[in-house]
């Protein structure tokens, strides 16, 4: 082999080495653009599920106040969809996000209507106010000695019954990014999230606590899907959605749980009970639309 023919094959290997260091590179950029693109895809999406909730929530609270709100109410409907079309179809996300900017100063003039509206109805919406919260202090106190009264007429002897200070039930979904937010719709619910508040008690038995809960649908029918949990209130056997275990330390403790769904819940009011030790621990309701 001749010099010229090693200088040509030494100058196509650098230029062959080159090229595959160029085309790296370049796939390389293009991997990053594609992750930022993906990126910038979700965080429009998650921008416009906050107004779409805010939104939601807007109707749920205030939206039968008065029709001029259906006019404006249409025109954010439209551009939401004209969003969505956008983030879903578009490599360029430019128009997508000048128009969730747009949709925000609709959704600031919707409220601004909303806050005239309820300017007109202050006084009778703070009276209403008032009697929901007597009547709720009311309940409360006599829920608190209906169970005082159950937990001394069962267990005065041993004094080692736990003190439900605190029970509440939220309805959770699950964003395609999944992010979990709380929500009102019924269709929508896929889990209910469990909290509850047990005082010091330092008679009662420090161990693993087996809590039994039911769920009641708006037709007074307690769900359940293998009437494998069963709970034995005063002798008698009762079935329940599902039951829990919590360790109990003679402490003041918080504690959550969630239920999963099988079934797309209906709309209405839910009762939910606790019972812990064969008594009827906590109760509380949660309402869906």
């Amino acid at each position: 082999m001749n010099r010229k023919s090693i200088i040509l094959f030494v100058s196509l290997f650098l230029v062959f080495i080159f090229f595959l260091f160029f085309q790296q590179n370049r796939m390389k950029k293009q991997m990053q653009l594609k992750i930022q693109f993906i990126e910038q895809k979700n965080i429009l999406r998650d921008e416009l599920d906050d107004l779409i909730d805010q939104h939601d929530n807007l109707l749920d609270e205030y939206g039968d106040l008065n029709e001029q709100l259906s006019d404006k109410d249409a025109v954010i409907q439209e551009q939401i969809a004209e969003i969505k079309d956008l983030i879903r179809t578009k490599d360029d996300l430019t128009q997508a996000s000048e128009k969730i900017e747009k949709l925000r100063v609709i959704s600031k003039r919707y409220l601004a209507n909303i806050d005239s509206l309820l300017l007109m109805n202050e006084e009778l919406i703070y009276e209403k106010d008032s009697v929901v919260k007597v009547n709720r202090s009311i309940n409360w106190k006599n829920y608190k000695l209906n169970q005082q009264n159950e937990k001394l007429s069962e267990k005065v002897s041993k004094g080692s019954i736990l003190d439900f200070l605190h029970f509440d039930a939220v309805a959770i979904r699950y964003r395609s990014t999944g992010k979990e937010v709380t929500t009102k719709k019924a269709n929508k619910v896929q889990k209910i999230r469990l909290c509850f508040s047990v005082g010091a008690n330092l008679i009662s038995e420090s161990e693993m606590k087996n809590l039994y809960f039911q769920i009641i649908d708006p037709l007074n029918n307690i769900i359940s899907f293998d009437n494998k949990a069963i709970a034995y209130i005063q002798g008698d056997s009762i079935v329940c959605t599902g039951k829990e275990l919590f360790m109990y330390n003679n402490n003041l403790m918080d504690h959550c749980f969630f239920w999963e769904r099988v079934q797309v819940l209906s709309p209405g009011i839910y009762k939910i009970n606790l019972f812990l030790e064969g008594v009827l621990a906590a109760k509380t309701e949660l309402k869906l639309k």
